[in-house]
C-alpha cells in the first residue's frame, strides 16, 4: 500500500509541476533542455519526499556516513536507546503483503504476546537463495534484547541469545478488513487479552474465509 501512495504521490506531482510550468511560461521560454533539467529536478525532489513520507515505521535509510556502530554509541551517549529483553517459547510468523516487512506474532514465558512487524526484521530470517545474502535464522529465538530508539520508537537492533525456534506456521497476510477493524497490533505491541493459540487460530482461519468476506 505505501509503495501504490508513494507512486501516486509522485505522479500527481509531477501532473501539477508540469501544468503549473505551462501555464506560467510561455511557450518558447527557453530552450527544451531548460524544461527537461526543471522536470529532472521535480522528479528528483519528489521521489526523495514520497520515500521519506511513505517509509515503513521501524525502517530508517541511512543519512549518513556513519556506520551503524557508531550510529548507536552516538545514541547509547545520548540516551536515546531503551532495550526490553524477552524469553520466548513459540512463534508463528504472518505473510507479508508487499514490502512492509515480516510480521511475528510471539509466546512470551509469562504467557502474553508480543507483536514484531517491520523490515528490520529481514536481517534476522533465514536467506536460501540468494549466495551474497545467504545467512541462517536469527530469530525468533528464545531470548533476546529489542533495541528502540527512545523517542522516535523504531528498533535499532535485536540481539538473539537464545535457541532458534522455527516459526510453527506462516498464516495468511492482513489486507483491507484487518485495517479497517483496528486487528493489526502496533509494532512492539505486547498482547494479553488473548492467548497465543487463540490469536494463531485467528489468522489461519482468514484461509477458510470467502474473499468477499475479507473486503
Amino acid at each position: 500500500m505505501r509503495t501504490v501512495l508513494a507512486g501516486l504521490f509522485t505522479f500527481g506531482g509531477l501532473l501539477v509541476g508540469v501544468t503549473l510550468a505551462s501555464h506560467y511560461f510561455p511557450k518558447g521560454f527557453g530552450p527544451p533542455w531548460l524544461m527537461g533539467i526543471c522536470v529532472a529536478l521535480v522528479l528528483f525532489v519528489l521521489v526523495g519526499t514520497s520515500l521519506f513520507v511513505f517509509n515503513k515505521k521501524g525502517y530508517r535509510p541511512s543519512l549518513s556516513s556513519k556506520s551503524s556502530e557508531e550510529r548507536i554509541t552516538e545514541m547509547e551517549s545520548q540516551c536515546l536507546l531503551k532495550s526490553e529483553a524477552f524469553q520466548a517459547t513459540r512463534g508463528f510468523q504472518v505473510e507479508e503483503f508487499e514490502d512492509e516487512g515480516s510480521h511475528y506474532f510471539i509466546e512470551l514465558a509469562d504467557g502474553a504476546v508480543l507483536y514484531l512487524n517491520g523490515q528490520y526484521l529481514y536481517g534476522y530470517e533465514q536467506i536460501m537463495d540468494d549466495p551474497e545474502l545467504n545467512q541462517p535464522r536469527k530469530f525468533p529465538c528464545s531470548q533476546f534484547t529489542v533495541r528502540r530508539h527512545k523517542t522516535a520508537g523504531y528498533v535499532i537492533d535485536i540481539t538473539c541469545t537464545g535457541d532458534v525456534l522455527q516459526p510453527e506456521c506462516v498464516a495468511p497476510s492482513f489486507d483491507k478488513s484487518d485495517m479497517k477493524r483496528g486487528l493489526i497490533p502496533e509494532d512492539g505491541q505486547i498482547i494479553r487479552d488473548r492467548p497465543y493459540e487463540q490469536l494463531k487460530r485467528e489468522r489461519l482461519k482468514r484461509n477458510d474465509e470467502p474473499a468477499e468476506r475479507r473486503e
